[in-house]
C-alpha cells in the first residue's frame, strides 16, 4: 500500500513538473546566446561534448527543476561507448533519475553502482521524459549513457532526492 502511494506521488510530481516546464519554458536561444552555462554541469567521462555555448538549451528546459535535485547534466552524446556520470547520494535515500533526449537516434541509459537494483532501458528519441525511482545503498551511484545508432542524441539527465 505504501509503495503504490509512493509510486503514484512519484508519478504525481513528474506530471506536474512536465506540465509545469512546458507551460513556462522560455523562448528557445536565439544564435550567439548560450544555453545551459558549463559552470552549471559536471563534464562526463567517455564520448560526450560538454553542455555551453549553443548546447542544451532546449534540453535543459525540458526537465522540472525542483528544490531537491541532487544533480543535472545536459549532453550530446556522440559516440557508442558509454559515458557515466558518478552522483553523490545519502545511503538509505530515496532518488528519482529523470531523463529527455530531444534529437533523433536512440539512447540508452543506465544505473548501475550504488543503489539496490540495477536499472537498464532503451528509449527512441526524440520523446517524452521518462523517470526511475531507487534506492541508494552507497553514498555514491554511477549512472551511464550511449547512443544505440549512428546519431548523435542530446539528453538531459537530473536526480532528485525524495527522501
Amino acid at each position: 500500500m505504501r509503495r503504490l502511494a509512493l509510486t503514484t506521488a512519484a508519478v504525481l510530481l513528474v506530471g506536474v513538473g512536465g506540465w509545469w516546464s512546458v507551460r513556462s519554458a522560455p523562448e528557445p536561444a536565439r544564435p550567439g546566446q548560450s544555453g545551459v552555462g558549463g559552470s552549471e554541469v559536471a563534464p562526463g567521462i567517455g564520448g560526450a561534448d560538454l553542455a555551453g555555448e549553443g548546447s542544451g538549451t532546449v534540453a535543459g528546459q525540458s526537465l522540472p527543476q525542483f528544490p531537491g535535485t541532487v544533480w543535472r547534466q545536459v549532453e550530446t552524446l556522440n559516440q557508442r561507448r558509454f559515458v557515466t556520470w558518478s552522483v553523490d547520494t545519502r545511503p538509505g535515500g530515496r532518488y528519482l533519475l529523470q531523463y529527455v533526449c530531444l534529437t533523433p537516434g536512440e539512447l540508452h541509459i543506465r544505473v548501475l553502482r550504488g543503489v539496490t537494483e540495477s536499472w537498464s532501458k532503451s528509449v527512441s528519441c526524440p520523446g517524452p521524459f521518462g523517470s526511475v525511482q531507487f534506492v541508494a545503498d552507497d553514498d555514491e551511484l554511477s549512472i551511464g549513457a550511449r547512443r544505440l545508432n549512428h546519431r548523435h542524441v542530446e539528453v538531459a539527465l537530473q536526480v532528485v532526492a525524495l527522501s
